[in-house]
């Protein structure tokens, strides 16, 4: 309630270098942001009495700062955050599988609801504090899956983060749990329905086409028709996944979820490491978006995506962490670009291309999925912005912009989601940190004594 109470405010953010497509140069010099009813109303330059006058606002000084749109992460598992520095015993894993089984399914096995919203609000929190506005949870948690998306969602709004969530409905702990997921999936879309103001949406999650019977795998796709949602989930990650999939089905990962009518623009289609032409002709024409996860696919030693190929295909891909921490995407960005030049032994590769990944697809993503228009500072976006502090040793423009992000080191001071600040002098400003990472710590504690 008090969150709802704070977006009939004006937050405005006043000085500094402002980062933005949509005037003619893309950058506007000690100008303003002005953000109503969540979005931004205004940008300009000049006289703010004139924009404020009759108004109570909260203003914040960027003076000597950066202002920069809020960032996307098209997938992680905020479940995750409890499994930094986890110690387990005869864990040794020489493949993909074996990290599955001996980790993640062993940790999401032991999940509580109060582990699922501890996770939540402090990878949410991190996340924030990195600059991460909107981000794309993939939850799963087979011992406790009724009602487990509200524990999420409670966590993400808690901080005030924007993003979805899902449930990964998988066979693989039986199909009583796998229709139990599906249900879970569409029970908390449905109590998105008719609702206001909520910054969080609702997808289909499934896990991965190797742990997806043919049955289960329909049923989902039936379910998130009526419900009107569209599907994330992990494909041909590894090539377990492929050569599972031809054969069981005599068909690769693609091409068995285009079949089955997976793909679509409301898609999200984690990893596509191992895919070929075809497949890529697949996600092109079905228009399904890609989410590139370079940092986890390298510490997982899958492979590294074709992400050139598809690019150059015109599939659109955006970044993703899948968990891996900490939860900076740019970090993924910076190991997108690198990874993309061993592939192809060119030291040029991907530099366009890995910016459009991350500036423009990735919000692009966000807003069809959430339809809300996210990752400008544009009249009529999302009030999400970073203020960030960076004093480049070079020249910085709107040209050389991406070369800093890439190469420099922004610090965090603030970040507004909606036009609710969330994140101030670094900080959370909703919540005590301190407090918070002492209650995270003894939960997973606890956790790591159960998995």
């Amino acid at each position: 309630m008090e969150r709802a109470k704070a977006r009939k405010q004006v937050t405005v953010v006043k000085g500094g270098t402002i980062f933005t497509t949509k005037t003619k140069r893309g950058v506007v010099e000690d100008g303003w942001v002005v953000i109503k009813g969540g979005k931004i109303s205004k940008i300009g330059t000049g006289d703010l009495k004139k924009e404020l006058k009759g108004l109570k606002a909260t203003i914040i000084d960027a003076a000597g700062k950066v202002v920069l749109p809020g960032l996307v992460n098209c997938h992680t598992h905020l479940y995750s955050t409890l499994a930094r520095g986890i110690r387990l015993a005869d864990y040794a894993p020489r493949n993909f599988g074996q990290c599955l089984e001996g980790l993640w399914w062993r940790l999401d096995r032991a999940l509580t609801y109060e582990d699922c919203y501890w996770s939540a609000l402090v990878g949410s929190l991190l996340s924030l504090k990195a600059g991460v506005t909107t981000l794309f949870d993939h939850h799963s948690s087979p011992y406790c899956i009724d009602r487990s998306l509200d524990s999420i969602a409670a966590g993400m709004s808690e901080v005030g983060t924007r993003g979805s969530v899902c449930y990964e409905v998988s066979d693989r702990d039986g199909q009583d749990r796998a229709s139990l997921g599906i249900y879970e999936n569409v029970r908390f879309a449905n109590t998105l329905k008719g609702g206001a103001g909520s910054r969080i949406g609702a997808m289909m999650g499934l896990h991965a086409s190797f742990t997806l019977s043919q049955p289960t795998l329909m049923r989902a796709r039936d379910a998130a028709e009526d419900a009107g949602i569209g599907y994330h989930l992990h494909v041909a990650e590894d090539k377990i996944d492929v050569k599972d999939s031809q054969k069981r089905y005599r068909r690769r990962v693609v091409t068995r979820l285009a079949d089955v009518g997976i793909l679509s623009t409301k898609t999200l289609a984690i990893h596509c490491v191992h895919v070929n032409d075809s497949e890529i002709r697949h996600l092109h024409d079905s228009a399904a978006n890609v989410v590139h996860c370079p940092r986890s696919n390298l510490s997982n030693a899958v492979g590294i995506a074709p992400v050139g190929k598809m690019f150059r295909h015109g599939v659109r891909i955006g970044f993703g962490s899948d968990g891996f921490g900490p939860p900076s995407i740019m970090d993924d960005a910076r190991a997108g670009l690198l990874s993309w030049r061993i592939a192809e032994s060119n030291p040029a590769a991907g530099w366009v291309e890995t910016e459009l990944m991350l500036l423009k697809n990735s919000p692009i993503i966000a807003s069809m999925l959430l339809d809300t228009k996210v990752g400008e500072i544009a009249e009529g976006y999302a009030g999400d912005l970073i203020v960030a502090s960076y004093d480049p040793p070079t020249p910085l423009d709107r040209d050389n912009l991406w070369g800093h992000l890439i190469f420099g080191s922004f610090k965090v001071d603030t970040v507004i989601v909606g036009g609710d600040i969330v994140v101030e002098g670094g900080r959370s400003s909703v919540v005590d940190e301190e407090k918070v990472f002492e209650k995270a710590r003894a939960v997973a504690a606890e956790l790591w004594e159960r998995t």
